[in-house]
């Protein structure tokens, strides 16, 4: 299987590490790499068409970053660094599609996993993303 980049926003990435691991491994045999940035300052906002087959972004990331997880989203939809339809965006909001309404940067082709992860759950979204 071709190796395929997958990136990665997530301050807690202990907390999730184990259900991208076991997705890797139930539907990739292992063939994904993880890029887990824990800050947004830590990567570059260059395209990421080529780069990254599928990106994630935790939407409420760490006080220590530049840019919070809506803002990230904001910035990969407004520059298209990525086809939305290869972002998830990682939440335990509820009401997160409200509040991407509210800031108006709601797009119906991103697609959100509610935490906590679900190895199935998040290895059916990334097979729907990297096998259209």
């Amino acid at each position: 299987m071709e190796k395929k980049k997958i990136l990665i926003f997530e301050d807690e990435w202990v907390t999730i590490r184990g259900s991208f691991e076991m997705a890797n491994i139930y539907a990739f045999e292992g063939s994904l790499e993880f890029e887990v940035k824990v800050k947004s300052q830590d990567a570059s906002f260059d395209p990421w068409e080529d780069k990254y087959s599928a990106v994630f972004i935790d939407i409420t990331l760490a006080k220590n970053t530049k840019l919070d997880g809506y803002n990230i989203f904001r910035k990969i939809k407004e520059s298209k660094l990525i086809d939305l339809k290869r972002v998830v965006i990682l939440t335990g909001n509820s009401k997160i599609i409200e509040k991407l309404k509210e800031m108006q940067i709601y797009d119906e082709q991103v697609i959100i996993i509610y935490k906590p992860l679900d190895f199935v759950e998040l290895s059916t979204c990334l097979m729907k993303i990297l096998n259209p």
